[in-house]
């Protein structure tokens, strides 16, 4: 195996890294978009249907996004 090799490895890998990233801070903005409007009376079941997800996947990603933005998390 070259250097050359490894730094193809090495930069796909960092590719991989960044992506992984951007999807949990995408799911933090969710979660914070979801504790906005559930402050304004919107109900989880709601939201849930919207998403297609489960009710407690909804209460997960807003409990999630506030325990980060409280340095819980």
């Amino acid at each position: 195996m070259t250097d050359s090799d490894l730094t193809e490895i090495r930069e796909a890998n960092a590719r991989i890294e960044k992506a992984k990233q951007a999807e949990r801070d995408a799911r933090l903005d969710l979660g914070r978009a979801i504790a906005r409007v559930r402050e304004r009376g919107v109900k989880q079941s709601a939201i849930a249907k919207e998403l297609d997800i489960t009710r407690e996947q909804v209460r997960r990603l807003e409990d999630t996004a506030r325990k980060v933005d409280e340095g819980q998390a």
